[in-house]
């Protein structure tokens, strides 16, 4: 095959890379990688299908008839021990004589958690645990906070100018640049859902697709916090809903006759609990998204959402664009802008990452 070495570490970050690309495609399970070689050389691998079936360890064992001996398989997540919507993965890796499993982290699934590895080694095969773990958790960190009951993985995406900004001057014209817009929907692309708040429908009128070439049947579930139901029924979300699929979430639970106009569209309405301030509750809302298997989701649009989902502890990463201008605008910046930039500067937000996007800048932040 094209790869050979002699370091676990070294197919184990092949595999771990390839796991990554499949992140947001997977429905409810996680995406995994699973890497057979033999002799230092890889001689078939997979990838979690979309959905989440098949699993690695089936697409990588069904595309070789005969394996070489002594084949490692590597593995960034502890193969499945139970009969789910798809066979058991260990006793598949077991059948197929498999003489060693290299695993990056163990499954947090209650039906898994451990009894696949010791069911491995029952049966003689040699494991090994816990390389790259920090890598592959993060992969699989969406899938572990939801099976355990959790929130999804939310992340936010920022775009500003220097001064904070987050409005376009003209509302016509985009703050950052190609660049920066093309990092933003490979963003899209690695997702399960994004969200909106309903001011930024009706400013922007929004898509809110992947347009990456070869992308573009990566878009994420739309959805939008619209406490009031208010939501245009010209928009593009609501009239692309039958083929795009759209959610609104809302704290109204007795306007039925505006419900049943949003389901004609083929809109789906979701009712939760209002905050004490009278928005929606946004840990309700995200439980909502949990349990419709939705396990990474991104904030993308309104400072005002973005910042209320920083200050209620709900982010793990922001990702904040940053234009190489000011914005030009001489009026004070929004209260959602100001809070925006009053939560980067607090300390619980910790840099992970900056990245040179050509005249702009990328800052990824670790909400800790």
């Amino acid at each position: 095959m094209i790869l050979s070495c002699h370091d676990d570490n070294f197919f184990m970050n092949y595999a771990l890379r390839l796991a990554a690309r499949n992140i947001g495609l997977t429905g409810k399970n996680p995406s995994v990688a699973c890497v057979l070689v033999s002799n230092s050389k890889i001689v078939s691998y997979g990838v979690t299908g979309r959905g989440g079936s098949p699993h690695a360890e089936f697409v990588a064992l069904n595309k070789i008839k005969k394996l070489p001996p002594n084949t490692v398989a590597y593995i960034t997540l502890e193969p499945c021990s139970h009969v789910g919507n798809n066979p058991s993965c260990t006793a598949m890796l077991i059948k197929r004589q498999i003489s060693k499993v290299v695993i990056a982290t163990n499954d947090p699934n209650p039906l898994v958690n451990g009894s696949g590895i010791k069911i491995l080694k029952d049966n003689g095969v040699v494991v090994e645990e816990g390389v790259n773990e920090p890598i592959a958790n993060n992969i699989v960190l969406g899938f572990t906070q939801t099976i355990k009951g959790l929130n999804p993985e939310v992340n936010v995406k920022v775009a500003s100018y220097q001064n904070g900004d987050t409005v376009s001057v003209d509302k016509k014209s985009w703050i950052t640049n190609s660049l920066s817009r093309s990092y933003g929907h490979m963003l899209r692309s690695n997702h399960d859902a994004i969200v909106v708040g309903v001011n930024t429908v009706k400013l922007d009128n929004p898509s809110l697709d992947c347009r990456l070439p070869g992308l573009m049947d990566r878009s994420p579930v739309k959805v939008v916090i619209d406490s009031n139901l208010t939501t245009p029924m010209d928009s593009v979300l609501v009239k692309n809903a039958d083929q795009t699929g759209l959610i609104i979430i809302s704290k109204l639970k007795n306007n039925k006759d505006k419900v049943l106009q949003y389901e004609g569209e083929g809109v789906e309405v979701i009712c939760v609990d209002a905050m004490e301030n009278g928005f929606v509750n946004l840990n309700s809302a995200l439980k909502v998204l949990r349990i419709k298997g939705l396990n990474r989701i991104l904030i993308e649009g309104g400072s005002m959402l973005s910042s209320s989902f920083l200050d209620k502890g709900l982010v793990n990463l922001v990702y904040w664009f940053i234009a190489n201008e000011e914005s030009g605008n001489n009026k004070l910046l929004s209260y959602g802008d100001r809070y925006l930039h009053k939560l980067k500067k607090e300390s619980k937000l910790k840099i992970k990452d900056s990245i040179n996007l050509k005249n702009n800048k990328l800052e990824i932040f670790k909400v800790i």
